[in-house]
């Protein structure tokens, strides 16, 4: 079915793959970002916002996880490892969770999903 096989060594997400597909590294994308607008999010306004839009990173992966867990269970899975999202989806909403709780100022916990 699908196309694109994360255990391939020519997959160019994973990070020993990125030199040579010739993606950046996510700091490099960073840098430029910060040159091109003015504003680096990892150091302005005290790293805050960063760590909001790391939040929404996680909440959305876990979102569009459990859309695809979803999708496998019935059967309309579009790809051979659809399978994998099943432990990201609790994972990415824990990680969201526990990183909204230290944004606030809380001890940690684990999601109540």
């Amino acid at each position: 079915m699908g196309q694109s096989d994360p255990s391939s060594t020519e997959f160019p997400y994973k990070p020993e793959n990125r030199k040579a597909s010739g993606m950046p590294e996510p700091e490099e994308l960073l840098d430029r970002y910060a040159e091109l607008v003015g504003y680096d999010p990892r150091r302005d306004g005290g790293g805050k916002d960063w760590e909001v839009a790391a939040i929404v990173h996680f909440i959305r992966g876990g979102t569009i996880s459990h859309g695809i867990q979803a999708r496998a269970i019935s059967g309309q899975a579009s790809s051979d490892f659809a399978h994998q999202y099943f432990e990201r989806t609790r994972a990415f909403l824990d990680i969201a969770f526990r990183r909204m709780e230290k944004l606030q100022g809380r001890k940690g916990g684990v999601a109540k999903l």
